[in-house]
């Protein structure tokens, strides 16, 4: 048997050049191609072979590029630049040889890395102006319950039990809209890494609703619900909750008085409408409301995040169910279903 010694096990340098991801290529003083290790990239506009000149295998706008390359790297020993075909970005550099004259070129594509940056860049953004909206709409409520209590914490006696009763409502109102806009964004928080869970047991509608109302103290007094009080759905009472919450807030924020509830049989499934007489959404934005971070920036005031109808669709969805939108006889009108308790 055959002792192998080192230098058998050396493979052959071709084989190390096919084994690279960049594309190496060799040059000779004429700008003919003398060998390439690979051809299948896009920077090529035909499978390159040996004695073809650049502007036969390149595509037109790298011919000019590279061949300036050629001619610095043949003067100083190296150079390198990012070249741009159009669709991708490759880093080129040119090394001229010693003991040959040719000029080697390794290609580099940075292509997928470019988007990938220039991805990471976007979501950079996308997070800052999100932050940014995020503590504007909490500086509001905060604001209003700081001052308030301030003036409830001193003794006045300017303010009479009716005026003291007022600020604390109001208080009570935007700590409301505080905690479920605090709500929101844990919800949000939880999908985006995949945690977000619902039950499935049955739930109550009309029982769910008026907790709701309750927990909204005076805002929820002109609030009218109507239907069957014993509809039962299946789904996650908290997560339903939260729905109507947000469907209600959104109403008494954006909409006009009357406000109507109503709970109602729909085939296999329960339905919760919520109606105003406001005036709605202008008409091929309505599935815009609904977008991740956008709904409430785009179609109602500026500085809002919009993320509650957003995080109520994603619930409707996880419990089975669905919410969409429609403008019907002069109303707004949110539709939240759930699958029906009796259709399991």
């Amino acid at each position: 048997m055959t002792e192998l010694s080192e230098w058998d096990l050396v493979p052959d340098s071709d084989e190390v050049l096919s084994a690279l991801p960049m594309i190496v290529a060799q040059v000779d003083a004429d700008f003919r191609i003398k060998t390439v290790n690979r051809s299948e990239s896009r920077i090529f506009r035909q499978v390159p072979a040996p004695g073809d000149r650049l502007e036969e295998v390149f595509r037109g706008r790298t011919v000019g590029a590279i061949a300036t390359l050629i001619d610095k790297a043949q003067r100083t020993g190296t150079a390198d630049d990012e070249i741009n075909t159009g669709s991708e970005l490759f880093w080129v550099t040119a090394k001229r040889l010693e003991s040959a004259p040719l000029t080697l070129l390794v290609f580099q594509d940075r292509t997928s890395l470019t988007r990938s940056e220039q991805a990471l860049v976007d979501l950079v953004k996308e997070r800052s102006s999100f932050l940014a909206s995020v503590s504007q709409e909490l500086r509001t409520p905060l604001t209003a319950v700081l001052g308030y209590a301030s003036l409830l914490a001193e003794p006045n006696p300017d303010l009479d039990e009716a005026a003291r009763s007022a600020m604390v409502q109001d208080m009570t109102d935007q700590a409301w809209d505080l905690a479920g806009f605090v709500e929101d964004l844990l919800a949000v928080a939880r999908t985006e890494i995949g945690e977000l869970r619902v039950g499935r047991v049955p739930v109550n509608l009309s029982a769910n609703v008026a907790q709701v109302i309750e927990a909204m103290g005076g805002r929820g007094g002109g609030v009218r619900v109507t239907g069957d009080r014993t509809i039962t759905g299946v789904g996650d009472p908290a997560g339903f909750r939260q729905i109507v919450r947000n469907l209600l807030s959104n109403a008494l924020i954006h909409g006009a008085e009357p406000v109507t509830v109503e709970v109602a049989l729909s085939g296999r499934d329960v339905a919760l409408s919520i109606s105003d007489r406001g005036p709605g959404v202008p008409e091929g934005l309505a599935e815009s409301m609904f977008e991740h971070h956008v709904a409430g920036s785009d179609l109602y005031a500026q500085g809002r995040v919009g993320i509650g109808l957003w995080i109520s669709r994603e619930l409707a969805s996880l419990m089975g169910g669905r919410l969409s939108y429609r403008r019907e006889s002069g109303e707004s009108v949110f539709r939240a279903t759930l699958p029906r308790l009796e259709a399991r």
